[in-house]
């Protein structure tokens, strides 16, 4: 059966049609476990099949700590430095970003030859030269369907590890939430993964990040939600004054939201993190089913999946946006 979109045909066209030898790979700002699995597993999905080209992943440092307890052990990449590609033409391929002013590295793809997106957000823009994508459970799902199964046991049976399957799974699990979120062509693909030589017991050692005091910090901050809306929505808002006073950063708060929207309770939560003066980062969560939380954002700016999405936004007047929401809420309800 062929397969929707040929990742080895495209990129070997792109990369012979432009007679480009260098390759850059890029995610998203503030990169997730989805964008470091699959921004790392194809890099080293490349750099083992198409060994003429020059292979250079890119992420931004502000890493998730999950998905860097894979990445430091990296023996092949340092995906933390910028690329050096000056007088160079060269392709990129950009992973798990929706739109353009989110990725990490725009400046490369702004100057690229050529350029290959592959994603799983509806809120895609369609951008790139080669544009994949397909609305599923996390990017590395989509990269794991997209590739040769006997190129990627190859790029995965060396002793160094990790390897392309092992980012690819980290990439599946960070994203459904320990694969909570997992369809049949999700587990089909871990199964799979797992075939070829991926450990599930140490990607999963990428979902406890806990310590005493991030716990302490999960406490404070669940004992400032507030419930709205029948009690059916919650939500915990901290401004930088707050922040600052009690040492609270957008990675103790970004948790809460998922932690929330998982009580029996509760079927849509967020949360409102002031990060600059008047620039709020906020992170929504639901089943899907109850609210679409991308639909519900789209009025304001922010967007992703139907049961994760965020919005960052700037306003001096945090309340009047909070009630914009909730009358949204309301009438996507009715």
């Amino acid at each position: 059966m062929p397969k929707e979109f040929d990742f080895d045909k495209e990129f070997e066209n792109m990369m012979t049609s432009n007679k480009l030898d260098t390759v850059v790979l890029l995610g998203h700002i503030n990169p997730d476990g989805d964008a470091a699995g699959s921004v790392m597993g194809l890099a080293h999905y490349i750099k083992v099949n198409y060994p003429q080209y020059e292979v250079l992943p890119y992420l931004a440092d502000t890493i998730d700590k999950g998905p860097n307890k894979i990445i430091k052990t990296d023996k092949v990449f340092n995906p933390f430095e910028k690329p050096n590609v000056e007088g160079k033409k060269f392709a990129v391929i950009v992973c798990d970003n929706a739109v353009i002013v989110r990725m990490a590295g725009r400046e490369y793809y702004e100057v690229a030859t050529a350029s290959m997106v592959i994603d799983h957000h509806a809120s895609n823009e369609g951008y790139g030269n080669i544009n994949y994508t397909k609305v599923s459970e996390a990017c590395a799902e989509n990269v794991f369907y997209i590739l040769d199964k006997n190129s990627l046991e190859k790029a995965t049976t060396l002793e160094l590890h990790p390897t392309a399957a092992d980012y690819i799974y980290l990439g599946i699990i960070q994203d459904t939430g320990g694969l909570a979120r997992a369809k049949e062509s999700t587990l089909y693909a871990v199964m799979t993964l797992q075939g070829i030589g991926v450990k599930h017991s140490d990607i999963m050692k990428t979902m406890h990040n806990d310590t005493l005091e991030s716990l302490q910090k999960k406490a404070l901050l669940l004992n400032k939600a507030f419930c709205v809306l029948d009690g059916k929505v919650a939500y915990v808002c901290v401004d930088q004054k707050e922040s600052k006073e009690k040492e609270i950063r957008y990675e103790d708060i970004h948790p809460i939201a998922e932690i929330l929207r998982d009580c029996e309770d509760i079927e849509l939560s967020f949360t409102m993190y002031e990060e600059a003066e008047n620039k709020w980062r906020c992170s929504f969560r639901s089943d899907g089913e109850w609210i679409d939380v991308n639909e519900l954002l789209t009025p304001f700016g922010g967007g992703g999946h139907a049961a994760a999405a965020g919005l960052k936004k700037t306003t001096d007047d945090v309340e009047k946006l909070r009630e914009a929401i909730f009358e949204r809420i309301k009438d996507l309800r009715e």
